[in-house]
């Protein structure tokens, strides 16, 4: 059940993401279209950004899962088995840590800006915790996905990015 809903919420982030660059291409094609009739989109520059920004964190966690982040597989699986797991439980710890603490920075950023009322600079005056809510989740679901990779290396599974299955197969 727990493998179900986590393979789930790293669907939606990847789905979100692609929703995200739909909307910037949507975005782009208005404006272009937009000059042809003398229209044009207010901020759709600074959304297409807040876009960008939100395709980029929310395909963390799925790209992980799916092994599409660089790694140095290569040398790894050269390397006698225990040393393999050192190796893994070591990047993972490091990477839990690492993006732990981007996301604690991050759900700061997001309290900072409800606390003050931040708002884009643009004519829309996007309240700021809205796009930076996205950046939230998707590194929330990354560190996510890193626990669920060490949860999988402890129990003696195969870890998701090694086996290529579920996500993008379903």
């Amino acid at each position: 059940m727990m493998r179900y809903l986590l393979d789930r919420l790293y669907l939606l982030c990847g789905l979100l993401a692609a929703l995200s660059l739909v909307a910037i291409c949507l975005l782009v094609l208005g404006q272009v279209v937009g000059r042809f009739v003398g229209v044009t989109i207010p901020s759709a520059n600074e959304m297409a950004g807040y876009f960008v920004l939100s395709s980029t964190f929310l395909a963390l966690a799925p790209t992980f899962m799916f092994g599409g982040h660089i790694r140095v597989k290569l040398v790894i699986e050269r390397l006698p088995a225990p040393l393999q797991r050192f190796f893994e439980y070591t990047s993972l710890l490091l990477a839990i840590g690492l993006v732990g603490f981007a996301a604690w920075w991050c759900i700061e950023l997001v309290r900072e800006s409800l606390e003050f009322g931040d708002v884009s600079p643009g004519r829309l005056a996007i309240p700021l915790a809205i796009p930076q809510s996205a950046m939230v989740l998707g590194i929330g679901t990354l560190l996510i996905a890193l626990l669920d990779c060490l949860v999988s290396l402890i129990r003696g599974q195969d870890l998701p990015y090694d086996r290529r299955s579920g996500l993008m197969e379903e």
